[in-house]
């Protein structure tokens, strides 16, 4: 362990199995987007972002918002590879049980490949699962760790890349991929970013221009009067 801990907690007596303090199940993406490239049926697709005809002041793909043109324009190297994936992350986690009387969290980390056609890159077998972190209590702040693996897989892929053959040209070619963004709800965001998510700095954007108050003692009275009201 990087940290020193030890893996497993302490158990007394023999030939019993050690029971691991955290549990982690980890998918590589690096295969599956190489495997894109092997299928006849979606090689041909990968490059669909950078060949479409687009529309000035239209935004039909992800490719043409700002923030990916500003990406090509910082990173000219990787995007004169069309072929280089662009991926986008979303994570959210749920009780399996679906009640609180028994406590159980599971958050999935989810990774897409926005080279695709937007009918193909929100389908189900485009969206490819990395992380599956399981408790009894939300991950929290700590996901970073946990998200430990991806991380050095992408960094990896946006590094050095790797050698993957294009069934489409018939040739290898060094493939990359760069993670653009984040979609997530504001809890989810403030876990992956560390960032404070609540008070009056909780939106990243507005920061201090925002128009956020705190409610008196008698504002506080009235907003609770008004939930009793509701619930009834």
């Amino acid at each position: 362990m990087t940290c020193g801990h030890s893996r497993y907690k302490p158990r007394t007596g023999k030939g019993k199995t050690p029971v691991a303090y955290k549990k982690l199940r980890y998918f590589p993406i690096t295969p599956r987007l190489q495997r894109l490239f092997m299928s006849p049926r979606t090689a041909e697709h990968m490059t669909w972002h950078q060949s479409h005809d687009a529309v000035d002041g239209v935004m039909v793909h992800h490719s043409n918002n700002k923030a990916w043109k500003h990406f090509n324009s910082v990173h000219p190297h990787f995007s004169a590879e069309s072929r280089n994936a662009h991926l986008g992350l979303c994570t959210d986690g749920f009780n399996l049980f679906g009640s609180f009387t028994a406590p159980y969290s599971c958050w999935l980390v989810i990774l897409t490949v926005y080279n695709l056609p937007l009918g193909m890159c929100i389908r189900s077998e485009f969206m490819f699962l990395s992380t599956v972190i399981t408790g009894l209590s939300s991950p929290g702040r700590n996901i970073d760790v946990c998200l430990r693996p991806l991380i050095d897989e992408l960094v990896q892929l946006w590094s050095s890349g790797v050698l993957t053959y294009d069934i489409s040209r018939k040739q290898n070619f060094i493939m990359r991929a760069a993670l653009m963004w984040t979609i997530n709800y504001f809890p989810a965001y403030g876990m992956l970013s560390d960032w404070n998510t609540h008070g009056k700095l909780a939106c990243p954007y507005c920061m201090e221009n925002n128009k956020a108050f705190t409610l008196t003692n008698r504002g506080k009275d009235f907003f609770l009067l008004s939930l009793s009201f509701l619930a009834t």
